[in-house]
């Protein structure tokens, strides 16, 4: 048990040092394109802890999920606007499907599974409430990082001009588009649950996850107001896992035993 303890940490360490050395530079180098480096980084970083954990089966399903429901969402929300608003991308300049850059979907298979890693930390089980609540705050999870990325994206980068929305708006950005990324993060999560129903969630012993979300945070925090108050939110989200923690017994040596693969 020390033993695969020790790995993992030697494990993290070599993956968490590049990449914040990676996110130095291109903050420094090249600041227009941040936000997509960080899209690649998230997901490198949330595609390394699963393999080492050899949690193959969420590796494919949130990714191929998210990108199928985000490409079906985006592509209704640019030529519909259901269900965020109506939209439209003028400086990514990624290859489109019909109007979306396909580096937006890439980007909701990623993220997706980065926050469902660190649901599934907070609340694990397999019953109705257990699922429940761990979709419900994974969607959560999502919401919060788009709070922080959207007005940098809009306002600063200049990724997509709104064309209609309803609502009040956050830093520009119409309260539909984020009742939409809550909608739309919820039907990923639950399409996981329901095809991965028979394996166990993700056991997250790494502090990867949550290195990548100080990343993405760090990224926008003196360009937009909202990167600071969507970061606290996540703070204030992160109370469950703190207190679970507290509250977990100590384990002693004659008592642990080896954690599943």
């Amino acid at each position: 048990m020390n033993q695969s303890r020790n790995d993992n940490q030697v494990v993290d360490v070599a993956i968490i040092t590049p990449l914040l050395v990676a996110h130095v530079l291109v903050f420094l180098l090249l600041p227009s394109l941040i936000t997509e480096i960080i899209y690649m980084l998230g997901y490198v970083a949330s595609l390394a802890i699963a393999s080492t954990r050899r949690e193959y089966r969420h590796i494919l399903i949130i990714p191929v999920a998210g990108f199928a429901v985000g490409l079906t969402s985006e592509v209704a929300g640019v030529n519909t606007g259901i269900p965020f608003g109506r939209y439209e991308y003028v400086s990514l300049t990624a290859p489109r499907v019909l109007g979306v850059p396909l580096s937006v979907p890439v980007m909701w298979g990623f993220y997706a599974y980065l926050t469902y890693l660190i649901a599934s930390s907070v609340i694990r089980g397999k019953s109705i409430i257990g699922i429940t609540l761990r979709v419900m705050y994974a969607s959560l999870l999502m919401v919060t990082l788009d709070l922080a990325m959207d007005p940098f994206m809009v306002n600063k980068i200049h990724a997509w001009v709104w064309l209609d929305g309803w609502g009040p708006t956050w830093f520009g950005i119409p309260v539909s588009n984020f009742i939409g990324w809550f909608i739309v993060s919820f039907a990923i999560f639950l399409i996981h649950e329901v095809m991965a129903r028979n394996s166990s969630s993700p056991r997250i012993t790494t502090a990867i996850p949550y290195a990548c979300l100080v990343m993405f945070f760090a990224s926008f925090i003196g360009s937009e107001l909202a990167a600071p108050i969507a970061a606290l939110l996540v703070t204030l989200l992160a109370v469950p896992i703190i207190v679970k923690n507290l509250c977990r017994p100590v384990k002693t040596s004659t008592t642990e035993t080896t954690e599943d693969p």
